[in-house]
């Protein structure tokens, strides 16, 4: 079993102490006791079959490997943001549009309260997203409300990939196709690259609940928490038009063909996406 930091210790101490309820309005279990919460992590979406973005671009992917750190449960709620409407056509609009409608919450730095800690695991661990789900280990935790969480990358990555990542904590290459045009790329993510506005490896204010995507779920025994990876949020943004042949921008292919974005227009994008909180949603289920 995990070893819990100093801060998380105090915190749930006073909560096993006071036996007070998680919940800020109305939640109906009494918080304090000691649960073990086993780890699973899930990937929702086949990354090696073509997916349309917002922008036009079907991706698909043929490496996926991400350095996954320590993972943090909290009763506080997720934050709730909406992007700007994005100028151009109907289609961009209109996918933005469904977007908003059916996965709102995105990590949003400085809007996040984490409330009180109900629950960790902490060893890191790598993950290929072509492969399939597996069991991280186990954590801990308090019973109680549990809303939100935080995702943290680790660096240097640890675990059997950590050499096919090179010091990255994302790394990628596909294909991305519009109309005409298709586009063989490599994109990558550093530590330094992923920090949010507080200068941290982290996605805080991820939606935590009964079901991926849901929010608000009572923790009352030991249980599972599912960690559900959606990656094609990365690249929903991604417009890669900016590398194409012919672009301003437009990297050299390397010998096999496949074009770096990093630090292109299309890269932000992709960064963009990676520091979505709908990218990592967080389920709990009982024993």
């Amino acid at each position: 079993m995990s070893t819990w930091n100093h801060a998380t210790t105090a915190v749930l101490a006073g909560l096993m102490a006071s036996g007070c309820s998680s919940s800020s309005e109305g939640g109906s279990g009494t918080t304090g006791s000691h649960i073990v919460l086993k780890t699973h992590l899930d990937i929702k979406d086949d990354l090696s079959q073509a997916k349309a973005n917002a922008l036009g671009w079907s991706v698909n992917l043929s490496k996926a490997y991400l350095s996954v750190g320590a993972l943090y449960y909290y009763s506080g709620d997720p934050v709730l943001s909406r992007r700007a409407v994005p100028w151009g056509g109907t289609d961009e609009a209109l996918a933005w549009l469904g977007d908003v409608l059916v996965k709102p919450a995105h990590a949003h730095p400085g809007h996040y309260i984490e409330g009180a800690a109900m629950g960790q695991m902490l060893t890191p661990t790598t993950v290929d997203l072509l492969g399939e789900p597996l069991e991280l280990a186990d954590g801990e935790g308090v019973t109680g409300e549990t809303n939100s969480a935080r995702f943290t990358w680790q660096s240097p990555a640890k675990g059997k990939l950590a050499d096919l990542l090179d010091g990255h904590v994302i790394v990628t290459a596909g294909t991305a196709t519009k109309e005409e045009t298709t586009i063989r790329f490599i994109a990558t993510a550093d530590e330094s690259e992923v920090h949010d506005g507080d200068d941290k490896a982290e996605v805080a204010g991820c939606a935590f609940g009964a079901e991926p995507g849901e929010v608000g779920v009572e923790m009352d025994g030991d249980g599972t928490v599912t960690l559900t990876l959606v990656a094609s949020v990365w690249f929903d943004q991604v417009d890669f038009s900016y590398v194409a042949p012919g672009a301003n921008e437009a990297p050299e292919p390397d010998d096999e063909g496949f074009v770096n974005i990093a630090n292109t227009l299309a890269w932000q994008g992709f960064i963009r996406g990676v520091k979505k909180g709908t990218a990592y949603e967080f389920s709990y289920e009982k024993e």
